[in-house]
């Protein structure tokens, strides 16, 4: 039999895993997507445009570094809405009155939630959660 503090430390050191790969997440994600746009924008540049080799490292660079700063935004925000409503195991229910939206854009399977909206809301969803988080942590002082 395993006893329960063995559970709970399992739990624990799952818990500082999940943190870490959370963490990473986002940076991954952005590199990849400023590998890809790099890749992208020289071919652009050089075979449709006909632009000189430095040119299109320049302007390949300059894409590839919005590119990056666009998708870790975006993981990031993507990890910190999962982590609350995980942190304070919120129904679709609950996160659609605390933004204002539909519970159908937050649909919960299998104890995940799914960001099926649209990109452009996530901020807005973001604020709110965050405010929300806020009040809870200000409400238990």
């Amino acid at each position: 039999m395993i006893s329960s503090i063995a559970v709970t430390k399992f739990q624990c050191k799952k818990g500082k895993i999940m943190q870490k790969k959370e963490s990473i997440f986002p940076v991954v994600y952005g590199v990849i997507s400023a590998i890809i746009s790099f890749i992208a924008v020289m071919f652009i540049c050089l075979r449709s445009f006909s632009l000189n080799l430095q040119l299109s490292i320049i302007l390949a660079g300059v894409f590839a570094i919005f590119f990056f700063g666009l998708s870790y935004f975006r993981g990031h925000a993507s990890v910190e809405i999962k982590r609350i409503v995980y942190k304070y195991k919120l129904t679709d229910q609950e996160v659609a009155k605390i933004t204002g939206m539909k519970a159908s854009d937050f649909p919960i399977y299998h104890n995940h939630l799914e960001l099926i909206l649209p990109k452009r809301y996530w901020p807005r969803v973001l604020d709110a959660l965050q405010n929300y988080e806020k009040k809870r942590e200000s409400a238990e002082e």
